[in-house]
């Protein structure tokens, strides 16, 4: 992208905390399509380095969890941590894509933390679409009202579509999986990087141009596509949430991207 070589330099790391190896095509495509054909997941949170010390990016599940949901488990986000030298309570910031189980439910990770978050995501996950058994199914009460509670500490801070958090580092809107999902774009020394969460679970899912069947939206799903690769440098830099190529070959859960 024009101007990106005067932004500041941020290093990515995915953490591989769970996995899913017997998911199918047909629960993981719009329409069932692929049918039985397997479709591993992989489940990840991010740690993000910059100027400034670390960032966190969704607060991924315990072990506790993971296994509550058929999950093999692969790391914790506190080994991760411990392995990187980063002290919980030195983290500043944390983005949280959105609130489904996998992403939202370690904030007490992070005790001095402001969260960030899109404001849709709030009145969402608390409004009249939760009458719906399908839209409230990825949601634990208790993640909603752990960061109920930070909202209410002043530790939560509601965004309105694009937000620098930091130079070189941006927060976007993209709705679709859920009404106020959002991705982070980085720079990073291979170029402007994004970091999707759920706008992109499989890089099969991009390249189909098929959204995973959890919507809010279909067509903003659909528009998502376009906006990660208009924002990413290249297409390789388009960083899938639940792909398994991510961290799939690593020496161990911690992979650098």
């Amino acid at each position: 992208m024009s101007g990106a070589s005067r932004e500041p330099v941020w290093q990515a790391h995915a953490i591989r905390f769970a996995s899913d190896p017997a998911r199918r095509a047909a629960q993981t495509f719009l329409g069932g399509a692929g049918g039985d054909a397997p479709t591993p997941f992989a489940y990840h949170a991010y740690l993000l380095r910059g100027p400034e010390g670390w960032v966190a990016m969704d607060t991924g599940a315990s072990p506790e969890t993971c296994a509550a949901f058929n999950k093999p488990t692969d790391g914790t986000l506190p080994a991760a941590m411990a392995s990187l030298g980063v002290d919980p309570g030195a983290v500043r910031q944390v983005v949280q894509t959105h609130l489904h189980w996998d992403h939202a439910g370690q904030p007490g990770l992070f005790p001095a933390a402001t969260f960030h978050m899109q404001a849709r995501e709030m009145a969402y996950v608390n409004g009249p679409a939760m009458r719906h058994a399908v839209l409230r199914a990825g949601y634990r009460p208790e993640d909603i009202a752990a960061h109920t509670a930070l909202l209410h500490e002043g530790r939560l801070a509601l965004h309105d579509g694009v937000v620098q958090l930091a130079p070189g580092l941006e927060l976007h809107h993209a709705g679709g999986h859920t009404d106020g999902l959002q991705f982070v774009r980085l720079h990073t020394a291979r170029g402007w990087m994004v970091l999707a969460s759920d706008t992109v679970a499989l890089r099969a899912h991009l390249e189909r141009r098929v959204p995973f069947p959890a919507l809010y939206h279909v067509g903003d799903a659909l528009a998502a596509f376009e906006r990660v690769l208009a924002l990413a440098d290249a297409p390789e830099l388009v960083v899938p949430s639940h792909d398994p190529a991510v961290s799939d070959g690593a020496t161990g859960f911690v992979v650098p991207l």
